[in-house]
């Protein structure tokens, strides 16, 4: 692994960076509710800043970026529930990366088109590393900052631990870092052809050794680490702008329809069952199971509707629901039993309610085993799934112990300010590149980093807000010329 640079960013990242009053985000998403939200909840931040954002995404989310204010752009649909159900049904770490990988080819060439129109007019772009490769080429053609962004561990290398199965080990720093490349190297070069074909198009060098699968070429750009540090740490050998952040929250916009709110309130906490855009293959068979493991442990649940069957009636004390509003919903809840999405993970444990986690695969289980260390929940495997073994798992997590874990970890969590320290982070690395690159600029005032930060800067200082509002532009010679970034 190559040693820690010295400042982020390759040259050819930041050679159209420009000062500015306020920037123009692009962040470039793939995935379902849960990838999307946290560039929602970053957008809504610096849009209250002065900042503009645009986010590519699938239609459905439309409303969750709208409504804040930020601009939509659509993307296709990209297959992503069928992927789902092609993970759900591999039984092994290497089948699901070889399922990836072949997805990725049919996605890149949709994704270097459509983010390359979504980047137009771009002073720096955001997107998640492990599914939209396109991105870093297309920041570097466009030659503006590129933000990455993990809310899943065992992905980026690190010398603390590593991904063997479905659990995070370490297995000494050597092997650790091995682990961590592996990982890397089949997405990398998966799509390695049509990368090279665009390069060429666009008059870019090729990337002969694939930069996707470097890690010391990934280790030059600011990373947002989006779990808890209550959660899981932030390994030390990662540079100073791998910044935990942790989870990042939106401004609450959702309406409540009176019927839920009504059953809330008609009993005691229920319990909310629901396996996200993944859902469940025998439905019939699974919904028995839910509705008799409720049934004899005493329960109450609140189910979302994918993962039960098409049947209109269900006992009373059942509440069933297409989109429930899990920031307002969970914190009410006695607990969750759920597939251990990045984002159904943060929501829960920000809830403080223990978990029950399902797995369809790796990223998900890797989720479960951090959750059972911690003692704030457990995991069932979905092939084995029963009214005998729901039904203690169910007991399992009622013990007073983990309810109080649960509740202290989420109390901390929710005070993890993602979307702030998200927001100054861009803001402040963006000023630092431009101060670095410049030639008539003088060094901004610095102000004291706010005291309870994980990561990067640990203690250390900022530039302060007034570096942001001083407009100014580095040499001419930098600046490109007109139609020189024709897609």
């Amino acid at each position: 692994m190559s040693p820690n640079p010295s400042s982020p960013w390759p040259r050819e990242y930041r050679r159209n960076l420009r000062r500015k009053r306020s920037y123009r985000f692009a962040a470039l998403t793939w995935g379902t509710r849960g990838d999307v939200k946290p560039f929602a909840a970053l957008g809504a931040e610096l849009v209250r800043r002065g900042h503009r954002m645009v986010i590519a995404a699938r239609e459905p989310y439309r409303a969750l970026i709208e409504e804040q204010g930020m601009e939509f752009w659509t993307m296709p649909d990209d297959g992503t529930e069928r992927l789902m159900q092609a993970l759900a049904d591999s039984t092994a770490m290497l089948s699901a990366l070889a399922l990836c990988t072949s997805y990725s080819r049919g996605l890149s060439a949709v994704q270097f088109r459509k983010f390359w129109e979504a980047t137009e007019g771009a002073d720096a772009v955001l997107t998640k590393s492990v599914s939209t490769m396109p991105a870093l080429h297309i920041a570097e053609r466009r030659g503006v900052p590129l933000f990455l962004w993990h809310n899943d561990p065992g992905f980026l290398p690190t010398e603390s631990y590593c991904l063997v199965g479905d659990k995070l080990e370490d297995k000494g720093k050597r092997f650790n870092r091995f682990m961590g490349r592996f990982m890397l190297i089949p997405m990398g070069y998966s799509i390695w052809d049509q990368v090279n074909r665009w390069r060429l198009r666009q008059r870019m060098p090729l990337d002969v050794f694939s930069k996707w699968s470097d890690p010391g070429y990934f280790r030059r750009f600011p990373t947002f680490i989006t779990w808890s540090p209550h959660l899981l740490e932030r390994p030390p050998d990662w540079p100073e702008w791998f910044v935990q952040t942790g989870y990042l929250r939106m401004p609450w916009k959702e309406s409540i329809g009176k019927r839920l709110r009504e059953f809330i309130k008609a009993g005691p906490p229920p319990v909310y069952i629901g396996f996200g855009s993944w859902g469940v293959h025998d439905k019939s068979a699974v919904t028995e199971v839910i509705l008799e493991s409720l049934r004899i442990t005493g329960n109450r649940g609140v189910l979302l509707r994918n993962t039960v069957d098409g049947r209109k009636e269900f006992p009373t004390s059942i509440y069933v629901e297409e989109e429930l509003p899990h920031d307002w919903l969970l914190p009410q809840l006695k607990a969750a039993v759920h597939h251990g999405g990045s984002g159904t993970v943060g929501a829960v444990i920000q809830a403080g309610i223990p978990s029950i986690i399902i797995p369809a695969f790796t990223g998900q289980a890797c989720w479960g085993h951090v959750v059972k260390e911690k003692q704030i929940g457990t995991t069932l495997n979905r092939r084995e799934i029963s009214v005998e073994t729901l039904a203690r798992a169910l007991r399992e997590i009622d013990r007073p112990e983990i309810r109080e874990r649960a509740r202290v970890v989420g109390a901390l969590a929710r005070n993890d300010g993602g979307e702030k320290q998200a927001a100054d982070e861009v803001e402040c690395r963006i000023a630092e590149a431009v101060e670095e690159a410049k030639i008539h600029l003088v060094r901004p005032p610095e102000r004291a980093l706010p005291s309870g930060s994980s990561g990067g800067r640990g203690a250390g200082i900022r530039p302060s807000p007034e570096v942001l509002e001083k407009p100014a532009l580095l040499d001419e010679e930098a600046e490109p010329k007109k139609g020189a970034e024709d897609g």
